[in-house]
């Protein structure tokens, strides 16, 4: 029935905005609570290796400075949070850090609003190295770029609208990729350890593009050069046996769990997908862009960090359970 497909594509679209959630501009630091200063940890790590990330606000601990959540905050957290509660993982010692850090994990050095440049200018990655070479982290996890491709600071405007013309687009996605490949470097020289990077999503495909950036030709152009991007990430990833993480892999998992009505089954809950609210049954939280809710947090928890690490590193990280999932939320 032709209803019927609308709505599928209505909830694909959707889905494919959820992709995009770790784009964010900084938040004021007037907007944090007490509760940020409270650390989530309630065991004792079951697995002594430290694991460090680079990145931005889908990786910045949400009971930290972000505190996201509303008057749900006490149960809304993002995928490192939800590692260290219920799979005791190491990403450091909770704390208050000197800048580029403010409080979270030991090391985890994503910022909210953090771009390619900002995290080596910042000293995400100087920090990061350090803690390799000091072998308090044997692997590292990268989700960085969203920012820089984002459809509300600036970026994707340049592009879309041609401010930048085809040389210095290039001379762009060029000095990008140096940085990523310098990032790379760097903590791989630092010592031995083993590491794996995001892909970048294509902002072009979320239903908000097409209202901002209606010209399906020039919003290509972005399309082409964020691929002209991920193309040299992922080729210097083979170089240096890093493993590449697809950033489509959170909407494969959401494509197959949400049913016609935009509900996503989650053991014996439903999760609405097509309208945003800090109350945990709602796939993104009522923030300015939309971040992932607890529920979404797991999904990423497991298919961008447990799966993949488990296939590529041999882990053996038990995939987080629907029921623990939930009762994270507030739901069981």
């Amino acid at each position: 029935m032709k209803w019927l497909a609308q709505m599928r594509i209505k909830i694909l679209t959707v889905i494919l905005l959820v992709l995009l959630v770790s784009a964010c501009l900084p938040r004021s630091r007037k907007e944090t609570s007490s509760i940020a200063k409270v650390p989530i940890s309630v065991s004792t790590p079951s697995m002594t290796a430290g694991i460090g990330v680079l990145g931005d606000s889908t990786s910045d601990e949400y009971r930290a400075d972000d505190a996201r959540g509303g008057e749900y905050g006490e149960t809304t957290l993002n995928w490192v949070e939800l590692l260290v509660r219920n799979r005791g993982l190491n990403f450091g010692q909770w704390g208050s850090w000197e800048e580029p850090r403010r409080a979270g994990y030991e090391y985890n050095w994503a910022r909210t609003g953090a771009t390619i440049d900002s995290m080596i200018t910042s000293g995400q990655v100087a920090g990061l190295a350090q803690q390799v070479a000091e072998r308090k982290v044997s692997y590292v996890f990268i989700w960085i770029g969203n920012n820089d491709f984002h459809l509300k600071n600036g970026p994707y405007e340049e592009i879309y609208n041609g401010k930048l013309n085809d040389a210095e687009l290039q001379k762009r996605i060029d000095h990008l990729a140096a940085n990523i490949e310098y990032a790379m470097d760097t903590i791989l020289q630092a010592g031995d350890v083993k590491m794996a990077i995001v892909t970048i999503a294509d902002q072009g495909v979320a239903p908000q593009a097409k209202i901002l950036f209606p010209n399906a030709q020039k919003r290509q152009r972005v399309t082409e050069a964020v691929n002209k991007l991920n193309a040299r990430i992922q080729e210097f990833a083979q170089e240096r046996g890093v493993l590449v993480l697809d950033s489509n892999a959170v909407g494969k998992v959401l494509f197959s769990r949400v049913n016609w009505e935009g509900k996503l089954t989650f053991s014996d809950q439903k999760i609405t997908v097509l309208t945003k609210g800090n109350e945990p049954h709602h796939l993104q939280l009522e923030d300015n862009i939309g971040h992932a809710g607890t529920v979404l947090s797991g999904i990423i928890a497991n298919s961008l960090f447990i799966e993949p690490f488990d296939d590529a590193f041999g882990l053996h990280i038990q995939l987080l359970t629907d029921e623990e999932i939930l009762h994270n939320a507030g739901l069981q």
